[in-house]
Formats: structure tokens, C-alpha cells, sequence
């Protein structure tokens, strides 16, 4: 009888220690995968991902030499709209003919914008991915922590961040300055990808932090508790990718 009791006991113990173990297991997979973001870590960029980061470089010098030829493009259009505008107030042409050089001015500016765009996220990105690897090197800041060099600043604020909560930060500026926040990225965008971080829950704001705008919001997400890091550059004394990380640091995406 007392040999049955201990073997059901057995049995339940066994049972109930096995998802820990499985748990267990999992963890310890993981840890090898995805980097905690305010830890320290002494790995180095991965070859992949150096390689990545070359490539995306040099896209970026394209685009931008890209976005000077629409500019380029742009500006003659708008000259010629000018131009067109004047000679039908004068009566030497249609007004359809006029119609047709504003639709392709437009055309043109709208290629602008989407370029500049394309340009500021990717400088961004690659600005956030070389300091973001010195970011996972430094020392774990504790809640409430803050930290600035000339390179970056970090606040590990107490604040509960999740993306949901970016409409918070969206209102104060707009009520603030009278305009949009200009975010970058709001969430994981390609560019993350192709990078191989982890931005699910973060934006980046197109904001100098020296900036007056840049000071307030940084002033803002200090007061509220919320986590960010600003990015002043990623070589110092150049404007190459500043901007204000809301959110944890990016860690590493699982592979």
C-alpha cells in the first residue's frame, strides 16, 4: 500500500515539474538568440550584419544622389509652371497646357518627399544600428537611470512603454509646437529588418536632441518615466541620423 501512495506521489511530482523544465530549457535556447537590451554585452557585430550595414550605405549614398536629381527635376518643373502661368495670363497658351506642366510639378514633388523620406529613415536606421550595438555594450542602467555622452543619451524611465502608447507623445508635441511629430519609423519597418533589429515597440522622431523641439520632448519623456534614447550621430560632430528613440533599445531580432 505505502509503495502505491509513493509512486503516485512520484508520478504527480514528475508531472508537475515537467513544464517547468520544458521552460527551463526554452529559456536557456533563447538567451543565445535575443540580447537583453539595457544589459551588457561584449559580442560584436556579426559578419551578416556587417555586411548589411555596408550595403545599406551605399543605398543610402544612391538615394541621395538620387533625391538631387528629383530635386533637380523639381525645381525646373516648378520654373516652368512659373513660366506657363504667366503666358496665360498673357493669353499665349491653353489653359489645358498649363494643367498639364502643374500635374507633372506635382508628380515630381510628391517623388521628393517620398525620397526624403526614404533617405531620413535609412540614415536613421544606420545611425541607430552602429551606436545601438555600443548601446548593448554599455553597462545595465537601473530604473529611473540616465546617462549622456556626446554620442547619445539613454533614460531607463519606470514608465509601462508599449507602442499603443505613442499617442501620448503624439499629442503633447502637436499641442506643443502646432505640427505633427515627425516620426520616422513608428514600429518595425523593413529597414528594422533588414538590420536585424528588434523595433516592434518603439519610434523614432526625426529630432535633433540639442534642438529647442528635441529638448522639450526630451524634457516631456523624462517627466512622463518614459524609456528613449536620443541620438545625436553616429560619428561625432556630424549631423548623420540624429533623432529620439522612444521606446527600449532595440536588441537583437531572434534568428
Amino acid at each position: 500500500m505505502l509503495a502505491e501512495v509513493l509512486k503516485t506521489r512520484y508520478l504527480i511530482a514528475v508531472t508537475a515539474l515537467f513544464p517547468v523544465a520544458i521552460m527551463l530549457i526554452l529559456f536557456a535556447g533563447s538567451r543565445g538568440t535575443l540580447r537583453l537590451p539595457w544589459g551588457k554585452s561584449s559580442a560584436p557585430l556579426e559578419p551578416s550584419s556587417s555586411e548589411t550595414l555596408a550595403k545599406m550605405r551605399e543605398s543610402l549614398a544612391q538615394d541621395r544622389r538620387q533625391l538631387a536629381q528629383l530635386e533637380t527635376e523639381q525645381s525646373t518643373l516648378r520654373a516652368e509652371v512659373i513660366r506657363q502661368r504667366r503666358l496665360l495670363q498673357e493669353g499665349g497658351i491653353a489653359k489645358e497646357q498649363v494643367q498639364q506642366i502643374e500635374q507633372a510639378f506635382v508628380a515630381a514633388l510628391k517623388r521628393v518627399h517620398a525620397m526624403r523620406d526614404t533617405v531620413t529613415e535609412t540614415d536613421i536606421a544606420i545611425t541607430e544600428a552602429i551606436l545601438g550595438e555600443k548601446v548593448l555594450r554599455m553597462p545595465a542602467l537601473p530604473i529611473g537611470g540616465f546617462s549622456q555622452t556626446a554620442e547619445l543619451t539613454r533614460f531607463n524611465g519606470p514608465f509601462k512603454w508599449s507602442i499603443a502608447e505613442a499617442p501620448r507623445v503624439e499629442r503633447f508635441f502637436s499641442q506643443t509646437f502646432g505640427r505633427r511629430l515627425p516620426v520616422t519609423a513608428l514600429g518595425q519597418s523593413a529597414t528594422h529588418n533588414r538590420l536585424g533589429f528588434d523595433h516592434r515597440d518603439s519610434i523614432d522622431i526625426g529630432l535633433h536632441p540639442d534642438s529647442g523641439e528635441g529638448q522639450a520632448l526630451i524634457n516631456y519623456l523624462r517627466k512622463s518615466g518614459i524609456p528613449f534614447l536620443a541620438f545625436r550621430g553616429a560619428v561625432p560632430g556630424t549631423a548623420t541620423g540624429p533623432h529620439i528613440h522612444v521606446g527600449r533599445p532595440s536588441g537583437r531580432l531572434a534568428q
